[in-house]
């Protein structure tokens, strides 16, 4: 789903004189909210949904298909949803 897709779904369960670009705007502003206290907190639960966490990948070892040679991935930083129980 990207965004456009989530804010024509926000559309729908939100206000009825909401337009597209304020959904836009609106999924903009939740998505830097959600961002920031990722940076700062690490973790962030929704109540009954799920729960947004940082984790990190460590490095590995992978071969390019067109001329298999080895490279190495570096570790990094992603950001993992786990839906409540409640969800599924």
């Amino acid at each position: 789903m990207n965004k456009r897709e989530f804010a024509k779904v926000y559309k729908k369960i939100g206000p009825d004189d909401l337009t597209i670009e304020a959904a836009l705007r609106d999924v903009d502003i939740f998505l830097e909210t959600l961002k920031e206290a990722l940076q700062i907190e690490g973790e962030v639960k929704f109540v009954k949904r799920g729960t947004f966490e940082v984790i990190s990948r460590k490095p590995r070892v992978i071969s390019n298909p067109a001329t298999r040679e080895r490279m190495t991935v570096y570790p990094k930083k992603t950001v993992r949803l786990r839906v409540s129980k409640k969800m599924k």
